[in-house]
């Protein structure tokens, strides 16, 4: 990994960062009540919120890492690759999103019992968690190699220090602070991928010089091992991603009503369509001023070497800062659902039915300490690596537990033809599906050539079908018993009926406080780091942004006095 050193003023922005996100999950934790305040955020989240937290969830700086070195080598393949997501949210907002929220759920499994029964609730509580902590692990790793190029440590040491902030102000916050951290991440990675851009164009030599010289290939919307069959495949993986995971289903059920769940849907497309070619295009302009990478084995560090060569002082300190939030942002709402499910659907169920509230909030504490430990275990093992091509990999794990994992959900909110035989043998026969394939790519690939030159696509076509395949095979042969179907027709009754929304608006004004509060203390962060740089660029720059930020809080701080004032009184 190359080393690039971060001056005085970028790490008083990194670190004065870390620090405000530990106090956003302090000043929720006195907060907290509930289990559905802890996990599920009262169901008060705003729309808005909700669809930025739902876009930034799915943008961690594996995200900034893998497209920016799928980018770097093949070109603008990356983005077809970005913006495979959009006809999943599209999806999302007709159809998925009301659906979660009609489910009336604080965990993402808890409906399963309601729908089916307790043993089915009890597997598919266990089977989303190991493809989530392997996944987790391999975000913080993908972060901590921007915490060892500025800080010039080992990239074990940084993993340990990403781990321990994540698991932190989600252990303190629950969910409203992970949303208001998304918040104000967002607005950073804004500024970064702003700003970013246009100093890559001119590095390059302006708009003209940049793209023309650039091989014809890089513009074409596949390329390499990324032809059709390997696109397919993505989408379908993205469309299982943000409609059945249970972090970004969470996004779905934490707002008041259904059309809110569909806004916050349909939000999230508009930013990862705007956001892809944004991220992507500076890492493709950098085969222009960085071409030795691929030489070098050094792929992975193109991001990385991107905003440490190209942005001025201070303000590498806020890129910094966005990637590393970016990847908290979808580890922590990880760490959050999982925490969920074991808290809720298993220790509470099983052993602890009459646990209190507050009771259930500690112990959805202490194992989110556990989750996030584990996570973070998994990054120190990649460290054990070298240079990987970290979007295939995430794809490869994917391949063989996404859809087996999340499927069967998603199926049962939208079917009611799907009984327990369907949705068991659906999870059985994908995973078993999925493990074979694996099996097959790394020690037997000349038993299937097709299969080996095509994998990361192939296998995730092949598992989706088989899963489908057998959800619907099992619900054919296998007939539904009473019990059965009488709890089925009641959940499907039910979840038709219309949701009213919250009614805490006073709640919800004093979260967009913070809101603005924290925007306003990044900006505050800037400022500082502008006073402390040593060009006079980089001190204009950092100030002018600044401003910008402060702007920004105080007209959140405006927007959420008003609210207060014309609250009615909470009865």
């Amino acid at each position: 990994m190359t080393h690039v050193p971060l001056a005085l003023s970028d790490m008083v922005v990194i670190g004065g960062y870390l620090a405000l996100v530990l106090y956003v999950g302090l000043y929720f934790r006195k907060r907290m009540r509930e289990a559905g305040d802890y996990f599920a955020g009262g169901h008060q989240v705003p729309w808005w919120l909700a669809g930025i937290s739902h876009y930034m969830s799915g943008a961690s700086a594996l995200t900034f890492v893998g497209y920016a070195q799928v980018g770097y080598t093949y070109g603008w393949v990356a983005v077809t690759l970005a913006w495979t997501g959009i006809p999943a949210s599209i999806l999302g907002g007709m159809f998925f999103a009301r659906r979660w929220r009609r489910a009336k759920v604080i965990t993402p499994v808890e409906f399963l019992e309601r729908r089916f029964n307790i043993y089915v609730r009890q597997l598919f509580a266990w089977a989303g968690i190991p493809m989530h902590v392997v996944e987790d692990g391999l975000k913080l790793f993908a972060t901590a190699l921007f915490l060892s190029v500025g800080f010039n440590i080992p990239v074990m040491w940084a993993v340990v220090v990403c781990g321990a902030i994540t698991v932190g102000y989600t252990f303190f916050g629950g969910l409203w602070a992970l949303m208001v951290t998304d918040y104000v991440q967002f607005v950073m990675k804004v500024l970064a991928l702003c700003l970013l851009l246009p100093l890559a164009i001119w590095r390059a030599g302006g708009i003209h010089h940049a793209f023309e010289s650039l091989p014809r290939k890089f513009f074409y919307v596949t390329a390499g091992q990324y032809n059709w069959i390997y696109l397919i495949g993505f989408g379908v993986m993205l469309t299982i991603t943000l409609n059945g995971s249970w972090a970004l289903a969470q996004k779905y059920y934490c707002v008041a009503d259904t059309r809110q769940a569909s806004k916050a849907a349909y939000l999230a497309t508009v930013l990862r369509f705007i956001g892809a070619p944004v991220m992507v295009l500076p890492a493709i302009l950098a085969r222009k001023f960085l071409p030795d990478l691929m030489a070098q084995h050094k792929t992975a560090d193109v991001y990385v070497l991107l905003v440490m060569k190209l942005l001025p002082a201070g303000l590498i300190g806020i890129v910094v800062a966005a990637l590393l939030s970016a990847t908290m942002a979808t580890v922590s709402s990880d760490f959050s659902s999982i925490a969920s499910v074991i808290t809720k659907d298993v220790y509470q169920r099983l052993f602890r039915p009459d646990l209190s509230s507050e009771k259930l909030v500690g112990t959805g504490r202490v194992v989110t300490l556990l989750v996030g430990g584990t996570s973070t275990l998994c990054g120190l093992y990649l460290t054990l690596g070298g240079d990987r091509a970290f979007l295939d990999l995430m794809v490869v794990i994917a391949s063989a537990f996404l859809a087996p994992s999340f499927l069967p959900l998603m199926g049962a909110l939208v079917s009611r033809r799907l009984n327990t035989q369907g949705i068991v043998l659906g999870y059985v026969l994908g995973l078993s599906t999925g493990l074979s394939l694996l099996a097959i790519r790394n020690w037997a690939p000349g038993l299937w050539p097709w299969l080996h030159a095509n994998y990361s696509g192939a296998a995730i076509l092949i598992n989706t079908a088989v899963t489908v395949g057998g959800m619907w095979a099992g619900s054919l042969l296998f007939r539904t018993s009473p019990s059965e179907a009488k709890r089925s027709e009641a959940f499907f009754a039910a979840k038709e009926e219309p949701i009213q929304p919250a009614r805490r608006a006073g709640g919800v004004a004093m979260q967009r406080s913070i809101v603005g509060y924290s925007t306003a203390a990044v900006g505050g962060l800037l400022a500082l780091a502008g006073l402390l740089a040593n060009s006079a660029s980089a001190r204009l720059a950092d100030l002018a942004i600044a401003l910008v930020l402060i702007g920004l809080g105080w007209q959140q701080l405006r927007s959420s006095s008003n609210r207060a004032e014309a609250a009615p009184p909470e009865r």
